[in-house]
């Protein structure tokens, strides 16, 4: 093996542009896979971890006072231990920022055993006059240790800055859509620095955690429902009761981006690794065609084919495993930062700590390594079957009959000339065509994702029946009499004093006033405000009900709405609901691939329930995931009261008691999603069409070098006749650049298709459905891109045209 070896160094010298591409496929290949996904994957792992690691609270729950000791005994007593969490929202400035922003006041002596904290830079407040605040709001408004802020009309020094673990994402109310870093911060005091901060208005939160840490959600709903039960029972009010994993979005939210995130960068790393399969088989048949004479003379001189198989496996094993401990390195140091800054700019997460992946460093390296390595085998096994006489004659390649296709003699020799080119490589010229493909669908891809966000939302709002679509908490009548009014006004007005009058507890009281009113316990409250005849009569009352269905393509589901509405809406007119019929969304048609006629399922997740239905109609834009009903049937079908509402429709502004209101849908707050999804997408699109560019570079170089190394012989020919160089570029590269350009506008639709089924499988496990949408100069962006890179390509080309020697020619070929 002596003698082989010696060629090792003088072939990766003669194929070194070869090798290079192998080599920086391989680098920007990895170091975009491993340092995506190992930054997410660590991420997730310390998500995961938090739960344990700093006490996250199973569920929370709130009430309208301070609850009873015997109140909070009771319900530790069914298996769980409750600790006190006050909260207080204050008003704070920040010096020469005008914005009014709100700061949620936590007592740190309360987060010792449950929801703890961590600290990035300084420590904890020590003084009243001491204040430890958010990290991502920190850094969105310039906010360093040692700074002052006001903070309910008090000035406090900024001692540290720190994330809380129930407060990954800063949602100022769970009900928002879209999370609050520049405006909203928690904050944890001292318990002196609580009392004069806060005042007398506070939030009277409690912290759970099971004893049973191991239930289920279904099992921990039904807890859940019980111990509010037990505190109703208490005459406590309750306020809230909010589960950690699934309905609290300070916690969830982040959660499932980050894992929606990784599905992304896992398809992308697998469409280089198809990208990186073509290259190989190129130029594995290459090598072994531009080497055929020296293997013939090998197999004739007694090598064994075992042995020129391991001769020729040496390089492409040194390249590839370089390239994947280089992309590594690079991966997890030089690109892990970035990636890490994905998420930690807009979620407030513990400090990055790295945890290694098997299946991350078995996608992104091991998988294009053996991919290399069985190619490249493979190829050496098939083409070594031949005799060593057809090594040396270069009988090897696939000889087509194309290639020596009689040409009109009408057509020029130049034009002729470039056509037997186009034949003689036609099967090179198919993989460089998708290949080419693949490149535009990655590049066309980080491009769209952008346009397909901002289209989603304009759907978005499109599916916005009416002004106001007011979600509510319990049923609220805007109808009532004057006195009735009156008389709930009297309830509420005495349920927010914080003084119990007498023996029988704010419930007890507020029950007894109401009887003596002659008020209805059972019945629906009456909105306290009279919004006057015309704007209650415009006003549609409907039924909601939260459910979730499974995804087709992924093993995710998701939470959708099923709206009950009337026969004769007002608002929703081309629906029609009547005779139990079930109208879906168009983009739950598409999503879950539900058609008229289809039957499928719905399920609670909390209770786990399963819904049966059969879909009737279609209906809305392509972005609608609702399911529509008449009102009665669907409250029969969720087991409640047939006159059962949530929710009001209106083109009127509407004044509700903030205690029954849940949420109020506007066009505009429907774009707040689509804004989240464009904030969070925007740095990481942009990554990848940095990444695609180079790819596409190094794609087109080394398949269209091939065409290059197999004529450059006939080039030296052509010198040797009295060509010069420029004449001989023109035979050769103009042949390579019509079939480059023509491949990316001829693969346009095939790469549009393709874009179609990748972006539905990427976001399959993102909520709603984000349909393809690309304008014109979106693909002629494209286009231009990949012309571009083809202009670097060929002058490289041009330049090794330029060296092919005279010598050549005069290279004996039998």
């Amino acid at each position: 093996m002596a003698p082989l070896l010696k060629r090792v160094p003088r072939e990766f010298r003669n194929n070194l542009g070869k090798y290079l591409g192998i080599f920086l496929l391989f680098l920007f290949a990895i170091m975009m896979g491993s340092g995506f996904l190992s930054a997410a994957h660590s991420i997730e792992v310390l998500q995961k971890d938090m739960h344990e690691r700093h006490s996250v609270e199973d569920f929370h729950f709130a009430t309208q006072f301070e609850a009873a000791k015997r109140s909070i005994e009771a319900v530790e007593e069914m298996g769980c231990t409750v600790y006190e969490d006050f909260t207080a929202d204050v008003p704070m400035f920040v010096s020469g920022d005008e914005r009014p922003m709100n700061c949620r006041l936590i007592n740190q002596d309360n987060r010792v055993e449950v929801n703890r904290g961590y600290y990035f830079e300084g420590v904890a407040p020590a003084a009243e006059d001491e204040i430890a605040l958010d990290r991502v709001w920190c850094k969105n408004n310039n906010i360093s240790v040692g700074d002052t802020v006001e903070v309910g009309g008090r000035q406090v020094k900024v001692t540290g800055i720190m994330s809380l673990s129930d407060y990954e994402c800063l949602m100022e109310k769970n009900t928002d859509m879209l999370f609050n870093s520049t405006t909203f911060s928690v904050a944890l005091v001292t318990p002196e620095g609580f009392r004069s901060m806060a005042g007398a208005k506070k939030d009277y939160r409690y912290d759970v955690i099971l004893d049973d840490r191991s239930m289920d959600l279904v099992a921990r709903t039904n807890f859940e429902k019980d111990a509010a039960t037990l505190l109703a029972d208490h005459d406590e009010i309750l306020t809230d009761l909010t589960d950690y994993e699934f309905d609290n979005k300070a916690i969830f939210f982040a959660n499932d981006d980050v894992d929606s995130d990784q599905t992304m960068w896992e398809v992308l790393v697998m469409l280089l690794v198809v990208i990186m399969a073509f290259v190989f088989v190129v130029l594995t048949n290459a090598t072994i065609e531009q080497e055929s004479a020296v293997i013939g003379t090998l197999l004739a001189s007694g090598y064994r084919k075992r042995e020129i198989v391991a001769h020729y496996m040496v390089l492409p094993t040194i390249i590839g495993i370089l390239g994947c401990a280089a992309g590594n390195y690079l991966g997890l140091t030089f690109m892990s930062t970035p990636m890490q800054e994905l998420y930690y700019g807009s979620y407030s997460l513990p400090p990055y700590e790295y945890t290694f992946s098997p299946r991350v460093f078995g996608l992104t390296t091991v998988v294009p390594f053996t991919l290399l390595e069985v190619v490249t085998l493979l190829g050496l096994m098939r083409k070594l079957r031949f005799t060593p006489l057809a090594f040396l004659r270069r009988e090897v390649a696939n000889r087509s009959r194309r290639a020596t296709l009689p040409l009109p003699e009408r057509i020029g020799f130049v034009r002729r000339f470039q056509l037997r080119v186009l034949l003689r490589n036609l099967s090179h010229f198919v993989v460089l065509f998708f290949g080419i493909s693949f490149c535009s669908l990655f590049l066309l891809f980080g491009l769209c994702l952008m346009p397909v966000v901002d289209h989603y939302s304009e759907l978005l709002k499109s599916d916005v029946v009416a002004n106001h679509i007011y979600l509510l908490k319990a049923p609220l009548e805007l109808e009532g009499t004057p006195n009735e009014r009156a008389a709930y006004k009297a309830v509420e007005d005495m349920l927010e004093v914080e003084d119990p009058l007498t023996d029988l507890g704010m419930v007890g009281y507020a029950r007894t006033l109401m009887s003596m009113m002659d008020l209805d316990d059972d019945a629906h409250p009456v909105n306290t405000t009279d919004n006057g005849a015309e704007r209650i009569a415009q006003a549609e009352k409907f039924a909601a009900a939260s459910l979730a269905i499974d995804h087709v393509v992924t093993d995710s589901s998701e939470e959708i709405t099923v709206y009950g509405i009337s026969q004769d809406s007002r608002y929703w007119p081309d629906v029609d609901v009547s005779d139990g019929a079930v109208v879906i969304g168009t983009g739950l048609s598409q999503k879950c691939r539900i058609k008229p006629g289809d039957a499928f399922s719905l399920f609670d997740k909390y209770t786990n329930k399963t819904y049966e239905l059969v879909a009737t109609d279609v209906w809305g834009s392509s972005a609608n995931m609702n399911v529509y009903m008449e009102m009665s049937a669907l409250n029969r079908l969720v087991d409640e009261d047939e006159d059962r509402f949530m929710g009001y429709a209106s083109d009127e502004e509407l004044e509700l008691d903030q205690r029954y209101l849940a949420t109020d849908i506007t066009p505009e707050s429907m774009s707040t999603s689509a804004d989240q999804m464009q904030e969070s997408f925007g740095d990481m699109m942009g990554m990848v069409v940095a990444f695609a560019i180079p790819v596409y570079l190094i794609l087109v170089y080394l398949l269209t070098k091939t065409v290059i190394d197999r004529s450059s012989r006939y080039i030296s020919y052509m010198k040797v006749f009295g060509y010069h160089n420029p004449e001989i570029s023109r035979l050769y590269v103009r042949a390579i650049t019509v079939t480059v350009l023509v491949s990316l506008v001829a693969s346009l639709p095939f790469v549009i298709w393709l874009c179609d089924v990748f972006v539905g499988f990427v976001m399959d496990r993102y909520s709603g459905n984000l349909e393809i949408y690309i304008e014109p100069p979106l693909l002629m962006e494209v286009v231009a891109i990949g012309a571009a890179a083809y202009v670097a390509v060929a002058l490289i080309h041009l330049w090794r045209i330029r060296r092919v020697g005279l010598a050549e020619a005069m290279k004996v070929q039998e």
